[in-house]
């Protein structure tokens, strides 16, 4: 495969093709790149800014030392500005309340609820100007990350090309603009092209012209570290570096190396649907936030943090991504882990059970079961039935309806059908109660005197029409379906009041249809929702979630790291349940080095895969023979993950009970933290996980325990073993006792 081959390196390793031997490109940049030279930054640190040689590399280093120099003064003054307002308005703020609660008592009605708005409205200036200081002060550290000038075709001879620096946040000083956010038309021209013929959608329409310069600039601690003139193989080399940095235990804003791939998902603004398709270390979550951002800043007339929505595959994986919008400027966002969201829609129906792993699975009916209700068809019956049962023109209508006495007024059962019928279209507790109100307006219209005074309420008539109903509720309904369909085996309960996790979402299916969407009043406002690990959900999963949430879509995940064997759907079936779904597929890997993609591809090739060149060391397969040897392979992992000075390493058992044994062990060795459905946060330091929980996350360096044959043999172990192998960045080590998986030979 094209992506596990390995290129030759070029004389001098990896420094000498991105300095060149002589300070200058190295000569397997091509012409595409600028060349450049070493400058000293004031603490010795090497810094680089592009150039035709080393006399003209100091002369932009100075340009753009001068330019720093002044956007930081203007930022100070700016930030003093802010903290001077945001003092006085907090003043203020401390000073009228205090005149309120003083005169308590005192004020008319109308003074104190003008005191009261009045309040509200100084507290709601606080919190912007606080916002503001607050961004002002992220700027000071690292204004911007990049410089572009454009050359207009329609400009004069003599006119000077634009000059825009492009960073997280916009920043204007004296009616000028000195930083223009990585969410604005011009910096389409950094993400999207190279030196040479360009285009950008201003407000005023399109501009056509040259982009003359496209400059990527490092800023740390308010001193340029280093910048360079990106051709396209410069900026390969520029971000295989940032990609060789240590990982975190949250997941950081990538608004310095989006690439043009990236971006174009990024900056779709169709709505719908949007399927992601991305391989392991794509991006593709990085993306989806970026793309909700980019929204945001966008529509503010229709969207804001309120109204979207991230379904995450587990709550350390929520804790793990939570810091990227906040990071690009925006408030958080409402989160849900898919067992959240499943517990939100059937509160008060139902308590759901934890999901459970299927590698932990002993029981051969509840795996028998769980299969069964992963299948296309079961979705596609249900989904089909409850269109069917629920019509007006249904063989068998869920009323069974029968003569109502209203007061002293009879309202005749065949009257009843037909008016329930006619609502055909709308939720059955809805028509319920449209079906209430008619009765009682036939009932006051018979009546007359004191007959009219001894009706029931509404609410008394619709629960007498409930009792007409063939289902009483929304469980009822679902026993109903598997009843018509011959499924009844497939429903067991766990506890009274309880119901196994793959009946959830049909069961919301069915609350859907019975109660309407009044039912989920905490759905009500969510306008974009993002769904990560798309490929685990179960086809009656995503037919749900299609209906729930009727909005705006970005659906993520890769077919290739399915972690539950009883599902399986290819990206088009995916698509296929959103109507008129955009699909978009990712194919360049990030996250790994070029020797741990190699293994990976080994175990599960995946057709079109090009992986980033960063080189380390090759992945390292221990026999172990026994738990005291696979402790010893761990113990020296850790030890070498130590030496280098990582932040987070990943211990990855197959199943969660398994990794919950070998925390137990490792405990007495290593400080060390179990991460299962319950985990708040990623934690610092050795994570012992399941394959399972460790989907989405990624490690400075992955232990892989006990990868055997007899582990490890079928195909649904195939995608669990890529799934941990592609959680490693830098180092990984594979251990096995006997006999490796044939997967990785």
């Amino acid at each position: 495969m094209e992506q596990t081959r390995k290129p030759p390196k070029s004389a001098g390793g990896e420094e000498a093709r991105l300095m060149g031997a002589d300070g200058a490109a190295g000569a397997g940049m091509g012409r595409s790149a600028a060349a450049f030279a070493p400058v000293a930054s004031e603490d010795g640190r090497a810094g680089r800014v592009a150039g035709d040689g080393p006399a003209s590399a100091g002369a932009a280093r100075l340009e753009e030392e001068r330019h720093l120099a002044a956007t930081l003064a203007q930022l100070g003054a700016a930030l003093a500005q802010a903290e001077g307002l945001a003092r006085a308005v907090a003043g203020g703020y401390d000073e009228t309340a205090s005149a309120l609660m003083a005169a308590r008592g005192e004020l008319a009605p109308e003074e104190a609820a003008h005191g009261s708005l009045e309040l509200d409205r100084m507290g709601r200036q606080a919190a912007l100007a606080e916002e503001s200081r607050e961004r002002l002060a992220k700027l000071l550290d690292a204004p911007y990350f990049a410089r572009v000038d454009f050359a207009a075709a329609d400009a004069a001879d003599d006119e000077p090309p634009m000059t825009a620096y492009l960073g997280r946040f916009a920043f204007s000083w004296e009616s000028r603009s000195v930083v223009s956010d990585w969410r604005s038309p011009v910096a389409g021209l950094f993400y999207d092209y190279e030196p040479g013929p360009a285009a950008f959608e201003a407000p005023g329409g399109r501009r056509e012209g040259a982009l003359v310069l496209k400059r990527q600039i490092a800023v740390e601690g308010g001193r340029i570290a280093w910048a360079v003139d990106t051709g396209s193989s410069v900026r390969d080399e520029v971000l295989a570096r940032a990609l060789s940095q240590g990982g975190d235990t949250r997941m950081h804003d990538i608004v310095a190396s989006i690439q043009r791939e990236q971006n174009a998902v990024i900056r779709d603004e169709e709505p719908g649907t949007l399927v992601i398709q991305g391989v392991a270390g794509s991006g593709k979550t990085s993306i989806a936030l970026h793309r909700i951002a980019y929204l945001l800043y966008r529509q503010k007339e229709r969207l804001s943090s309120r109204s979207v929505a991230i379904v995450s595959p587990s709550r350390v994986f929520a804790d793990y991504i939570s810091g990227v919008l906040p990071e690009l400027g925006e408030e958080p966002v409402g989160q849900w882990s898919l067992h959240g969201l499943a517990s939100l829609l059937l509160e008060g129906v139902a308590r759901v059970e934890a999901p459970r792993s299927w590698a932990d699975e002993a029981d051969p009916a509840r795996v028998a079961r769980a299969a069964a209700k992963g299948m296309r068809a079961f979705a596609d019956d249900l989904v089909a039935w409850l269109s069917a049962a629920t019509a007006p023109d249904a063989p068998e209508p869920l009323l069974d309806p029968r003569d109502l006495t209203v007061g002293t007024a009879v309202v005749e059962g065949g009257w009843l059908a037909a008016r329930f019928s006619g609502y055909g279209a709308l939720p059955l507790v809805e028509r319920l109660d449209l079906l209430a109100g008619d009765a009682l307006s036939q009932a006051v219209a018979a009546s007359f005197g004191r007959a009219r005074q001894g009706l029931p309420t509404r609410r008394e008539v619709r629960g007498r029409l409930l009792r007409m109903m063939r289902v009483r509720d929304a469980m009822a309904l679902y026993r109903r379906f598997l009843a018509e369909t011959g499924r009844s085996a497939l429903l067991r309960v766990p506890a009274r009041g309880m119901v196994e996790w793959e009946d959830a979402f049909p069961l919301a299916l069915c609350r859907l249809a019975f109660d309407g969407p009044g039912a989920f009043p905490a759905l009500a406002a969510v306008r974009h929702v993002v769904i990560d690990e798309m490929q685990d959900l179960t086809p009656v999963q995503h037919a749900a979630l299609a209906r729930l949430l009727p909005g705006d879509k970005t659906l993520l995940g890769d077919v290739s790291q399915l972690v539950d064997g009883r599902v399986s759907m290819t990206p088009e079936d995916v698509a296929a349940a959103y109507p008129g779904a955009r699909l978009v597929r990712l194919m360049r890997s990030y996250r790994s080095t070029w020797e741990i993609t190699e293994l990976a591809a080994r175990v599960r090739p995946v057709e079109g895969l090009c992986a980033v060149e960063r080189h380390g060391p090759a992945p390292r397969l221990v026999r172990c023979g026994d738990t005291r040897g696979a402790l010893a392979a761990v113990d020296e992992a850790v030890g070498t993950w130590r030496a280098a000075g990582g932040r987070t390493l990943g211990v990855i058992a197959k199943s969660d009970l398994l990794a919950a044994r070998y925390a137990e062990v490792l405990a007495a060795r290593h400080e060390v933290a179990l991460v299962t459905d319950e985990t708040e946060e990623f934690p610092a330091g050795i994570a012992v996980c399941s394959v399972r929980m460790a989907k989405g996350l990624e490690f400075d360096d992955v232990v892989l325990l006990d990868a055997d044959a007899r582990q490890y043999a079928t195909e649904a172990d195939r995608c669990l073993l890529y799934v941990g192998i592609t959680r490693a960045m830098h180092r990984l080590t594979v251990v096995y006792r006997d006999e490796p998986s044939p997967f990785l030979l």
